[in-house]
């Protein structure tokens, strides 16, 4: 009975390790394979992502090539130029001053011309904004309604300003003693204007146009101006 039930085990026992061997090296062999088919996969993945990428960059270089020349092309064509504000003619008419710091009576004629040297664009002004100040303190506000220019051309601007009761602070009172007895009155003129102009059939382009310059009118005396170039800028 001993040696059958020894005989009966050692029997058993290969089997039961050959079985388990023979399992493992399965598992073995299913391990060794999975991978391999990851790693097929991955390249084929990512070889993708770079094709599709590569794509990508190459229609946004074509596309940024193809609108820089185009336009590139319309500024050669039309060579845009900015429209401005020019004065051009200024002269102050009458000042009535109490001496107390008031501004009785001002009167200036003042004319500004718009405009437009683009040669295949017309253009027009809106939100006109300027005004005339002596020494900081605002004496006349200068509007217009929205207009247009066409091109190579000018619409001139008149205007009649007259002020009154425009009181001055301390130092522009003292400033205006002095401009009295030197016989010359300074003068400012400032603001800004929007101008809208087409470069082409779908460009259009806004800007703003500013103008800032001081006028020296002889004053008492004929009323005159110094030469100046009164211009406005654009950024």
């Amino acid at each position: 009975m001993d040696a059958e039930a020894g005989t009966s085990r050692g029997a058993g026992e290969p089997r039961i390790g050959h079985y388990g061997h023979h399992h493992h090296h399965e598992n073995e062999k299913q391990q060794q394979r999975l991978p391999r088919i990851r790693q097929a996969d991955r390249p084929r993945r990512s070889s993708k992502v770079v094709w599709a990428l590569v794509i990508l960059c190459t229609l946004f270089a074509i596309g940024v090539i193809v609108t820089g020349g185009t336009v590139f092309a319309v500024y050669l064509l039309y060579k845009p130029k900015m429209p401005y504000l020019l004065v051009s003619d200024a002269r102050l008419v009458s000042l009535e001053y109490d001496g107390g710091g008031t501004i009785q009576n001002l009167v200036m004629k003042l004319t500004i011309l718009a405009e437009n040297s683009n040669s295949k664009a017309d253009a027009s002004f809106s939100r006109f904004d300027l005004a005339v100040g002596f020494h900081g303190a605002e004496v006349a506000a200068l509007r217009a309604r929205p207009f247009s220019v066409a091109r190579r051309s000018n619409v001139p601007l008149p205007y009649l300003v007259v002020s009154a009761g425009r009181p001055l602070n301390p130092d522009g009172m003292q400033y205006m003693d002095g401009a009295l007895k030197a016989g010359v009155v300074p003068l400012d003129l400032f603001g800004k204007a929007r101008t809208t102009w087409k470069v082409g059939i779908f460009v259009s382009l806004r800007f703003w146009t500013r103008i800032n310059c001081r006028f020296l009118f002889f004053y008492p005396g004929n009323g005159t101006a110094m030469p100046i170039d009164c211009r406005s800028k654009s950024p």
